[in-house]
């Protein structure tokens, strides 16, 4: 009876683990956009994660003289206040400076979900939390005028985008879509900008009454009633 009672414990321990996000990893803090690429091309079981957010299948295609995805360095974007997280990635390279060897040209994206059940970091999720909003910003080069950027997503929407200005899609940041995903949004990033930097972002709004529940909680109780019925049943 013991021997049933070990194997039983075990299973419940190994089923957080067990799911087929077991290849996802904690997106790391900063990097370059290649290893992204090929950390996360598998698609969603090998996406990485952030808090309660997962990205995969990072885009990049460089135009003009914008260099390789080695050459771009990527910084992850965790930002909150009440009511609201802010996901997304910072991107800089040098070979991004427009006028410098010809346009720095380039389509850029990604990917992203609020952590579905199962998947690596769902325990964090808080209930009713939905991707309502996405935007661009850029930095310039200090030495350069920094001109304007164009920016083209993937669903159509063209924004200007000054030194520093927010470029939401379309107005407002609204994205057309208010859920957990996954959505996938590209930005071609075309202009005479001194850019040296954007920073490609996402919104989600968090109800703020609710309190989340981590997914282990109901798996705990379980073990725990399954010793205690063990446990009656040995003192028979």
């Amino acid at each position: 009876m013991r021997k049933y009672l070990l194997i039983f414990v075990v299973v419940l321990a190994a089923l957080p683990a067990g799911n087929l996000w077991a290849a996802q990893l904690a997106c790391p803090a900063f990097t370059t956009l290649d290893v992204l690429q090929a950390q996360t091309s598998g698609g969603v079981a090998n996406a990485c994660f952030s808090q309660d957010e997962l990205f995969w299948n990072f885009v990049y295609t460089p135009t003009g003289s914008a260099g390789a995805a080695s050459t771009v360095e990527a910084g992850l974007i965790y930002q909150t206040v009440p009511g609201l997280d802010i996901h997304g990635w910072n991107l800089s390279s040098s070979t991004w400076v427009q006028g410098v060897g010809g346009p720095a040209e380039f389509t850029l994206g990604y990917t992203t979900e609020v952590c579905p059940s199962g998947s690596a970091c769902a325990g964090v999720v808080v209930p009713g939390t939905e991707i309502t909003a996405a935007d661009a910003v850029y930095a310039p080069v200090s030495v350069f005028p920094p001109g304007n950027e164009t920016v083209t997503w993937s669903n159509g929407a063209t924004v200007t985008l000054t030194s520093g200005s927010p470029g939401p899609l379309p107005s407002n940041g609204d994205i057309g879509f208010s859920g957990s995903g996954p959505i996938t949004v590209t930005a071609v990033w075309t202009g005479t900008g001194a850019i040296t930097q954007n920073s490609l972002r996402f919104y989600e709004s968090i109800p703020a009454s609710v309190v989340p529940e981590p997914t282990t909680l109901p798996v705990i109780g379980l073990g725990l009633l399954g010793l205690g019925c063990m446990a009656r049943k040995f003192r028979k």
